[in-house]
């Protein structure tokens, strides 16, 4: 299914390895929820309910909905709008014509296998659920703040299937699981609404790189299909043309615009 955000992917300039890219920088950097769970209505949570926001992608006069706010037919409605993949399908190196070598992927290894997942195929997707080398394998991101993040799907000793309820948190991709339907921070890989809130998935090493650099090397990698979309769509991205932030042809000619305090 087409991916319903309409916001553009600018541009990026990859001069090294980054291992995990995440909201606002590197996988250690990034903002954790709050430890402290509490209970709201018998949902427990550690984040307040009203800073999750689903997307309602225009099937209701407002936007973006709180938690607190949405219905339950709704929230049913919005759930995998953004179609995860249960059943990844891979080809070899030249099975995506259309990927160019500055083309981004996450690169992960597993099993003696490594594999690509390119960014393009996961903005209409987000979410990869995933068996390799006997491990259960999660491969998400979040093209709002380009943060691409692989985990083990284990928890408490049970391997959990994720999917989209089409919300955010902290500007951030909002998961969810089939076997309790916990909500999940993704950049953290924390559980934030639910019955397993403050449970964290374990983070596994991958690498955000451009395609041609990921390929030499690993000259034998596997590479992700899409599913449920032409290779044009793919090709062109949902969000290959970059954000406008800072630019207001209105009154600066299009020159890049740095915020002060208004008091000045």
């Amino acid at each position: 299914m087409n991916n319903p955000r309409g916001i553009s992917r600018p541009a990026l300039v990859i001069g090294i390895m980054i291992l995990v890219i995440a909201c606002g920088g590197q996988q250690t950097a990034v903002a954790t929820p709050p430890p402290v769970s509490k209970e709201t209505g018998g949902v427990k949570h550690s984040v307040p309910l009203e800073d999750i926001v689903f997307d309602t992608f225009g099937k209701v006069s407002s936007r973006f909905v709180p938690l607190p706010e949405i219905s339950e037919e709704l929230r049913l409605e919005l759930k995998d709008a953004i179609t995860p993949v249960l059943k990844p399908v891979y080809g070899g190196p030249g099975a995506l014509p259309w990927l160019r070598d500055d083309s981004l992927v996450i690169g992960y290894e597993g099993g003696g296998e490594t594999f690509a997942y390119p960014i393009n195929i996961l903005n209409y997707h987000e979410i990869v659920n995933d068996n390799i080398g006997g491990e259960p394998v999660l491969t998400t991101y979040c093209p709002l703040c380009f943060s691409g993040v692989v985990f083990n799907r284990i928890v408490d000793g049970d391997t959990l299937t994720f999917g989209n309820i089409s919300a955010l948190y902290q500007s951030d991709l909002v998961m969810y699981d089939h076997q309790t339907g916990s909500f999940w921070f993704q950049v953290a890989g924390e559980a934030v609404v639910g019955p397993l809130t403050g449970s964290r998935l374990t983070p596994l090493p991958s690498a955000t790189m451009p395609w041609g650099d990921w390929l030499r090397l690993h000259p034998e990698t596997k590479l992700l299909k899409g599913t449920g979309q032409s290779e044009n769509a793919f090709a062109a991205g949902t969000y290959a043309n970059g954000f406008g932030t800072g630019y207001q042809d209105r009154i600066n000619d299009e020159k890049f615009v740095f915020p002060v305090d208004r008091d000045l």
